[in-house]
């Protein structure tokens, strides 16, 4: 049973005295507390409050009995801290409330002791103890705030003075105590109370405000979430809506301010949601108050200023920022202008807004999860003028500085807009390198632009970051202006920082990162706090192979600045001390001790010193004058005496001479092959003086000295030394030292055991000598004897190097690399052989190839490849087919084995391609099993190349350079290469954007000298082009070649015609194949003899009637007129295709008239007449076809045919066809047609193409998929073909620019449609809610004193116990919890449980008061509201029912809607105050139950928020 008013009614009907009915609810409570806690209990409770509440004859003893049996006992059993069941909650309030009643009428001492006990809780509480107890000997938490709260919420006079002292010391303790709150309901608990206290001690009101304030700042300074709920709750206090009643002001205190910017971007939304209440609240108080309003820094406000407009847009971008769809935020984000605008400092040195607040709420757009919202963000702070933005002026470096930058950790900002070139700076490249200059400028004190992009420098350094955006961060910090910033510690940070970036990036990106690297050095050193060697150490960072190279660009620049620096007269930066600073080092290095190691970068560091500074015109070749003290020849003169000083002074360091030679082979490899200058020359003049004492040293080295792990790094740099000698002539000494060396090897080869550690160095040291000879060797004479020798040493190479038993102290890591490095060596010296000798007579065989193949890594792999590839050609000799098949077969399998395993699988790929596809294999017959596993390896690399791009790049090149035309076995691949191509995922997409721009950059950037990057997947179609274009059509060879590839071509595409049967999407990958197919087609047309034209242009036309994609079309429909102008006899089969085709497909018909439009001008004169006459035949009829697209492409092209005859005065023709002009007056008429054809006659296709003059490379792959609405992946730009021939059957690039043009203008007809409207004004989505609607305690789910969120407890009441279709009650329980309405009665509770109630409804169930009420009981429910002063007010039509437009709701309004079909019964209707009717137009009788429900709700609200603005505006 439902304890409402109707059983109090019965209850009381038995009682005698309200102390006899207390009685027996407490006998109730007793019975029911010890079973299950339900509603009906809380009820219990609630009567009891009722009657304490109201009585007045109720005594303190009862007052004490109710206490002690009912509430303590309570308050002591339950305990939401560990068991915040919905229950406990409601339970909790319910006793609270009867307790709080209690204590008004409760003796003194039992009210303070009841006090004193709560503060012992908090006290405990707030210090962190084990206060929570569940034997039920002390209260819960919870339970101790609820009794404060609700015993603080009566009425100043019905407490004692002592009381209220007791209850101040709680306030205070309370406060103390939130600090260690974190369950949201206990907080909103806690801050109720501290809210009813401002009622009491109001003397103390500026303390306690205090006292809340500081709680406020140490949480904000936690980075806590709790100032936040803690200024909404007090919100009432600090900031009251009548200004003169302030206690105390918080809208003068910065730290205010400062934690409601820092609120603006909390994650926690329901932070934000508070955050904008203050603000909202705040701004209108002083708007509404005209008050004026000045905080220290961060705000001010003063009321002629008029500054609502711009606070008014603040707050509607922030709040908007809520939503998730861009196309609500997009509208707003215009109005950050107006605040940037804001932010500019008048005259008395102000802005209307301090700049804090634009950095406020550019951290709330970059945390957007939308990445246009982002993208807007960063463009917008990257392009703000700071002269008249004052961020940096005001404070927000460190934003600027850390979270800002941070930001641009997304790859994704950067990207090449739509539709711009390949090659196109990204977005915020360009605007980032305006940023740090704009900040540059701004910044005009040195030390504070030094202490800026210091702070940049370290942020980048102590982060994380993916190469993308580093690599545009750096690129833009490198057009910065000069400034010291970097002094010795930063210097090694900075390279510290970027090496260990960089470190995991593909050698391309990490090259072009490594360029702007150098070039912010250059720019951001500071020389007065730098020494040079610190300098030329941190130059080690950068790579020969990817970035600092003589010769370069890079090295220029670094070569000039250094020239420059020494000009300038610096302390340590001048040119004697930099020769003296090579001096001291090349001295050093010469007088190292012996256990000490020379690391490779100091090597690496005094190389570079020493060739910068010759480059740099510091230290000359030679010394010229007396002025000149030091010269290159000086440290070279040092190195070679010491070299050759060895073998005459048999005492002297080997330390020594290896760090002589380890200088001059340092120096060797700086000055490069490449770069044949004066310099490297001289350095190599030297180098050949102490040639022949180098050879005698290694062969030392090789005989005595290298015995251990620790000289494997000699044996190295032997290696290396030697390979600079016997690759380049040299002088019979050298080669009779060579000789002498090599025999020493082959000697310890032979005869040394493999039992000991020393033994296998020196083998090893011996095989890679040899095979350094070996790979190197020029010298014929040389070539020849050491031939001779590895023919001799058939027995012993190639030979094992096995681990000695009676070693343990060398790990199989380090053992493992000693092994590869001699087998390595050891298939230098086979592969010498093979290639110097006859395969046929060498004592190599394929099957020890495969053997060791097994077994190899790195180099080996690729050597032993080489070697199977000059073995394989005997084989095939020999017949043997079947060996060369299960070569290649195991070959394969250990490829794919390596697949994905490091750098090493490009090497490796290019070795076995090399052969594999060699032309002794790639000639064989097209049966033959060679030819067969070619195929299949090819499938497989083709398969490969989807996933791994550059694959199918080696595999083409191959074929190229080694399978000669026809190429007849291999024109499968061919034709795969055709269409290759995938469709690329985001991130590669972008990273293709990406290394394009770098790429654009050309000299600027060293890296794109040193290696070249092109697009791999690109590159496929590149190659294959300019191998087609490279045939020549009148070669029989060539013809016949090109021949069978188009009937390939035309295989495969009917192929894709079948699987991807009806429209594919554009830009799918079958639209993309068919059209890269059809592109390849139009390239070979020339190749199309007389014989053939038939076939393949009956074979167009089918294609035609299936093909919807108009970019193939347009390829198929271009062939086509290519094809009758060179074989006029073909306009016969034109004209029959138009019967078949019609009956087929309109685009196929549609196609028909596009050829025919363009062939009439390329006829001759006799057979002018005759086409226009058959053309204009065909067409004519067409221009009344039923389909929409046949007519207006029939109406485009009669018109065009129709002035082509006027323009050759083909008289006859005009004569014969003049109904022509009428169909012409009619489409004039006809507006829509008349603007469609219009339309299609300025098509690129049909109104500029010149089939002869635009064929063209250029036009067939760029131009033509740009026009043609391609994704620009599909286009390839003229550049990329850097080995197009020189002369061609089809040019490079299309003379005429007509196209060029046109395209252009598309894409600025894109770019104008893309363009973002600037306009500030319009009208916007917004979702309306004023901060006096907003409940600041949302985040709690509703405060403790109802489960659910608070509504007015006299305000309007909603009847629906008459209605009963569920979608209705749901609807409006909905309408009830958005216009607060104060209960919403059902019938039935269980409607409430109904899933579609709860669908419509929205979760408003949760949040609005629901009561249940039978309609049966409808009549005592409304005697009970009515005496508690309520309007009855029923929806419904009578006799005398009032209209809506003349009728005012009374603040406590019950408003009963009537049954869907029945209305409000009679006997009901006699009941109420008034009946309400909505005034109607049209027909129908009446509204649906839920419209008229939510009508009249809407309509009181709104007459009560009028009257509430009117209030407030009164007082």
């Amino acid at each position: 049973m439902k304890m409402d008013f109707l059983t109090v009614k019965d209850i009381a009907a038995e009682s005698i005295s309200s102390i006899k009915l207390i009685e027996l609810l407490v006998k109730q409570v007793k019975k029911k507390k010890d079973n299950k806690i339900d509603p009906e209990f809380c009820d219990l409770l609630y009567l009891l409050e009722g009657i304490i509440s109201t009585e007045q004859d109720v005594d303190t003893n009862c007052i004490h009995r109710v206490l002690d049996e009912v509430c303590l006992p309570l308050l002591f059993k339950i305990h939401p801290s560990y068991d915040s069941n919905v229950e406990n909650v409601a339970l909790l309030t319910s006793v609270s409330s009867l307790c709080g009643a209690c204590l008004l009428k409760a003796e003194e001492t039992r009210v303070t002791d009841l006090i004193d006990q709560c503060l012992r809780i908090l006290t405990s509480y707030s210090q962190g103890a084990d206060w929570i107890s569940e034997d039920g000997e002390s209260m819960d938490i919870y339970c101790c705030v609820s009794v404060l709260q609700h015993m603080s919420k009566h009425r100043v006079n019905q407490f004692l003075t002592s009381i209220q002292n007791k209850l101040l010391k709680a306030y205070f303790c309370v406060v103390h105590s939130i600090k260690c709150m974190q369950d949201n309901l206990l907080i909103n608990l806690a801050l109720n109370f501290l809210k009813n206290m401002m009622n009491i001690c109001i003397s103390e009101n500026f303390d306690k405000l205090s006292a809340v304030w500081e709680l406020i700042c140490k949480e904000f300074d936690e980075g806590n979430e709790k100032p936040y709920i803690v200024l909404c709750g007090m919100a009432g206090h600090f900031f009251p809506v009548v200004n003169d009643t302030v206690v105390f002001d918080l809208k003068c205190k910065d730290d205010f301010w400062r934690i409601i910017q820092q609120g603006v971007s909390r994650k926690s939304p329901s932070s934000r949601k508070q955050t904008m209440y203050l603000l909202k609240r705040v701004t209108d108080i002083c708007h509404s108050c005209n008050i004026s309003v000045q905080s220290e820094t961060l705000f001010h406000w003063k009321p002629k200023d008029n500054l609502m407009e711009v606070w008014e847009d603040y707050i509607l971008i922030l709040e908007t920022l809520e939503e998730k769809q861009v196309h609500i935020i997009k509208p707003v984000l215009p109005r950050l202008s107006k605040l940037i605008k804001a932010t500019q400092i008048d005259q008395n040195g102000q802005g209307s807004l301090h700049s804090s607040w634009l950095t406020a709420i550019f951290r709330r757009l970059l945390m957007h999860e939308n990445i246009f919202i982002v993208r807007y963000t960063v463009d917008v702070l990257l392009k703000l003028d700071l002269r008249f933005c004052p961020m940096l002026k005001q404070g927000q470096e460190k934003y600027v500085c850390e979270e800002f930058l941070l930001s641009l950790q997304e790859p994704k900002l950067f990207v090449r807009q739509e539709r711009s070139p390949a090659g196109s700076s990204l977005t915020c490249c360009e605007a980032l390198a305006g940023f740090f200059q704009n900040c540059w400028q701004v910044l005009d004190n040195p030390s504070a632009q030094t202490s800026f992009f210091r702070r940049i420098l370290t942020t980048i350094v102590d982060n994380t970051w993916s190469p993308v955006p580093l690599l545009m961060i750096f690129e833009a910090l490198s057009k910065t202006p000069a400034t010291p910033i970097l002094d010795s510690a930063g210097l090694q940070d900075f390279k510290n920082g970027v090496t260990g970036e960089t470190r995991t990036w593909d050698s391309f990106t990490r090259g072009a990162m490594l360029c702007f690297c150098g070039k912010i050095l250059l720019n951001l050193i500071n020389i007065e706090k730098v020494q040079p060697l610190e300098f030329f150490f941190t130059l080690t960072m950068f790579t020969r192979s990817e970035s600092l190279c003589r010769g370069t660009c890079f090295w220029k620049e670094v070569s000039d600045w250094l020239k420059t620096i020494t000009n300038l007269g610096l302390k340590n930066w001048t040119a004697d001390d930099i020769k003296s600073c090579i001096r001291n080092q090349t001295v050093k290095l010469l007088t190292i001790k012996e256990d000490s190691v020379t690391d490779e970068g100091d090597i690496l560091m005094m190389s570079r010193l020493i060739l910068l500074s010759v480059d740099a015109d510091i230290l000359p070749l030679r010394t010229s004058s007396e002025q000149e003290t030091y010269s290159l020849t000086h440290t070279l003169q040092s190195l070679t005496k010491i070299i050759n000083d060895f073998p005459t002074h048999p005492y002297m360091s080997s330390v020594k001479v290896e760090k002589a030679l380890e200088l001059m082979v340092g120096l060797m490899a700086e000055v490069g092959d490449s770069l044949e200058d004066e310099v490297s020359q001289f350095i190599k003049s030297f180098m050949n003086t102490a040639a022949v004492s180098g050879i005698l040293f290694i062969q030392q080295q090789l005989t005595e000295g290298w015995k251990q792990m620790s000289d494997l790094p000699s044996v190295n740099l032997c290696c290396d030394a030697l390979s600079l000698v016997v690759s380049k002539s040299f002088d019979a000494n050298v080669g009779e030292a060579t000789k002498q060396l090599s025999g020493r090897c082959f000697h310890f080869l032979h005869t040394l055991k493999q039992d000991s550690v020393e033994q296998q160095i020196k083998r090893l040291g011996a095989s890679m000598i040899l095979g350094t000879i070996a790979q190197h060797v020029t010298d014929q004479k040389l070539l020849r004897h050491l031939l001779t020798q590895v023919q001799s040493s058939a027995s012993f190479i190639p030979a094992t190097f096995i681990k000695p038993h009676s070693d343990t102290c060398i790990s199989q890591k380090e053992w493992g690399r000693m092994a590869s490095d001699f087998m390595t060596s050891q298939w230098q010296i086979v592969l010498f052989l093979l290639k110097n000798s006859n395969p046929c007579n060498s004592f190599v065989t394929i099957e020890k190839c495969l053997e060791y193949l097994a077994v190899s890594s790195g180099e080996a792999t690729i050597i032993i490849f080489s070697c199977i590839k000059l073995l394989l050609p005997m084989k095939v000799d020999e017949g043997k087919l079947d060996t060369v098949v299960e070569v290649l077969r195991i070959t394969w399998a250990y490829l794919k084995e390596r697949q994905g395993k490091g750098t090493s699988y490009w090497q490796y790929l290019e070795a076995y391609t090399e052969m594999a596809f060699q032309r002794a294999l790639t000639t064989q017959s097209k049966d033959s099993p060679v030819t067969h596993q070619l195929l299949q390896i090819s499938d497989d690399l083709m398969e490969t190349g989807e996933e791994k791009s550059g694959v199918v790049n080696v595999l083409l090149n191959r074929l190229i350079r080694d399978c000669p035309v026809p190429m007849e076995n291999f024109l499968p691949v061919l034709v795969q290469c055709c269409m290759f191509g995938p469709v690329y995922k985001k991130q590669d997409k972008q990273l293709i954007d990406v290394f394009s721009y770098i790429s654009s950059l050309g000299s600027k950037l060293t890296s794109n000298e040193l290696q070249p990057w092109f697009p791999k997947n690109l590159m496929v179609k590149v190659r294959l082009v300019e191998f087609l274009c490279h045939l020549d059509p009148q070669n029989s060879l060539h013809n016949s070649f090109g021949h069978l590839l188009l009937s390939a071509i035309f295989t495969k595409y009917q192929d894709l015609v079948t699987i991807s049967s009806g429209n594919t999407y554009s830009n799918s990958l079958p639209h993309r194949q068919k059209n890269r197919l059809m592109q390849c087609v139009l390239l070979l047309e020339p190749f199309i003899s007389q014989t053939e034209s038939e076939v393949i242009f009956s074979q167009l036309i089918d294609f035609l009637s299936v093909e919807m994609q108009p970019s193939v079309r347009h390829y198929q429909e271009w062939a086509c007129m290519r094809l009758i102008s060179r074989f006029p006899n073909l306009v016969s089969n034109l004209w029959s295709a138009f019967a078949v085709i019609q009956k087929k497909s309109t685009p196929g018909l549609s196609s028909l008239m596009l050829i025919t439009s363009h062939i009439g001008l390329l006829q001759t004169t006799a057979s002018q007449e005759k086409f226009y006459d058959t053309a204009l035949s065909k067409i004519l009829p067409l221009c009344l076809a039923h389909h929409f697209q046949t007519r207006i492409h029939a109406l485009a092209v009669l018109s065009l045919l129709w002035g082509q005859c006027k323009k050759l005065n083909l008289q006859g023709v005009i004569n014969r066809h003049g109904i022509i002009e009428v169909c012409f007056i009619q489409l004039v008429e006809d507006n829509n047609t008349s603007k469609n054809v219009k339309k299609l006659r300025e098509d690129y296709f049909l109104a500029h193409l010149d089939i002869h003059r635009d064929y063209s490379v250029e036009t067939l792959f760029h131009t033509m998929p740009c026009l043609s609405l391609l994704f620009d992946d599909e286009w390839i730009s003229p550049h990329y073909f850097d080995m197009y021939p020189k002369t061609s059957y089809i040019p490079l690039k299309n003379p005429d620019f007509t196209f060029k043009k046109y395209e252009e203008k598309t894409q600025c007809l894109k770019v104008q449609n893309d363009s973002e409207s600037e306009e500030t004004s319009g009208d916007i989505q917004k979702k309306i809610m004023p901060w006096q609607l907003m409940n600041p305690d949302d985040v709690f789910g509703g405060d403790m004193e109802n489960p659910k969120r608070r509504h007015s407890s006299e305000g309007l009441i909603l009847v629906t116990s008459l209605i009963d279709k569920v979608p209705n009650l749901g609807g409006l329980c909905r309408t009830s919890e958005i216009f607060g309405v104060s209960e919403f009665v059902l019938n039935k509770l269980k409607y409430v449980e109904d899933k579609v109630f709860q669908t419509l409804s929205v979760s408003a169930h949760k949040w609005v008061p629901i009561r249940e009420v039978f309609s049966v009981h409808l009549p005592e429910y409304f005697q009970q509201k009515k005496s508690q002063g309520y309007t009855l007010v029923g929806v419904e039509q009578t006799a005398n029912s009032v209209s809506l437009n003349d009728f005012k709701f009374p603040a406590k309004t019950l408003l009963l809607l009537g049954n869907e079909k029945e209305g409000i019964p009679a006997d009901l209707i006699s009941q109420l105050d008034v009946c309400v009717e909505i005034p109607q137009q049209g027909v129908i009788r009446s509204l649906n139950v839920h419209v008229s429900g939510a009508i009249l709700v809407w309509e009181y609200r709104r007459q009560h928020m009028v009257k509430d603005k009117i209030s407030v505006s009164g007082s």
